[in-house]
């Protein structure tokens, strides 16, 4: 037997610290205990569609005169710099438009030439 041995003896795994939670003990606590039933009952009720936001896309036109498509059409999703597509005219817009409305369940809006609105929340349905 070595001296370092004989002076040191043989070393002890160390323990983990019986009153630090591993994620390990917390999980196993987790599973075995219920939920506070406060937080269960919320969640139990909560209607997902509630959180979302409700998405709006806008049909309007482009009053950039330094842009490309100055004076064409354009659909934009709600609160949005970005444009989705140019027409060249309005009808061709909504059409586009209604399409993408309906497929995300969004509601349109449509403005006039002069950026007020001309009708608001169209096939929102």
């Amino acid at each position: 037997m070595g001296i370092l041995k004989k002076l040191f003896g043989k070393k002890q795994p160390k323990k983990p610290n019986q009153n630090v939670k591993t994620s390990k003990d917390a999980s196993k606590k987790s599973s075995s205990q219920p939920m506070d039933e406060s937080i269960e009952r919320t969640h139990a009720t909560a209607d997902p569609e509630e959180n979302k936001h409700v998405q709006a896309y806008h049909v309007s036109r482009n009053t950039d005169e330094t842009s490309d498509y100055y004076k064409m059409w354009r659909v934009r999703k709600a609160h949005s710099d970005k444009t989705i597509k140019h027409f060249k005219t309005q009808a061709e817009a909504i059409t586009y438009a209604k399409t993408l409305a309906k497929k995300h369940r969004a509601s349109l809006v449509i403005h006039k030439l002069d950026g007020s609105i001309r009708k608001q929340n169209y096939g929102s349905n």
